[in-house]
């Protein structure tokens, strides 16, 4: 499934961006995180770079001036994340690591596929909150039989 498109952006605040989406739909996405953790990015950490912001061709990117650029599936996912719509690639990687699950273990805890898994943690798709609560009551469910 494709992500929506932008059809406006405006910086709003420190690393923080109103996005428009072609339903209509509008996120305040904060980009201080991402900012810090890819190098590329690092240009954005000046407050006037940062608010040059403009829409790219068919409102699939977001781009500035030094040639940042962060494509819509990564924005969705942020957006959606921040809103506390969907669970965070680092909570859900968090929750596997700390319980020693594999990929396979995982998804069998889940009642999802392996690949689906990967994708989660690439990523690829926006981890439904849903997942993030099941990972949860999985946990829970784990220690009150281990106590």
């Amino acid at each position: 499934m494709k992500q929506p498109n932008i059809t406006a952006v405006t910086a709003t605040g420190d690393k923080t961006l109103s996005i428009t989406w072609a339903s209509g739909k509008t996120d305040q996405v904060v980009l201080g995180d991402l900012i810090a953790d890819l190098a590329g990015l690092e240009p954005l950490d000046n407050a006037v770079t940062f608010a040059a912001v403009k829409v790219g061709e068919d409102g699939w990117s977001l781009l500035w001036p030094t040639g940042a650029e962060i494509g819509t599936d990564t924005l969705w996912r942020i957006a959606r994340e921040q809103s506390l719509e969907a669970t965070p690639i680092a909570e859900f990687s968090a929750w596997r690591q700390r319980n020693q699950l594999s990929l396979s273990d995982a998804a069998l805890a889940l009642g999802i596929t392996r690949r689906m898994v990967s994708y989660y943690e690439a990523g690829r798709y926006v981890i439904p909150r849903m997942v993030g609560l099941a990972c949860k009551g999985w946990e829970l469910e784990r220690e009150s039989r281990t106590s």
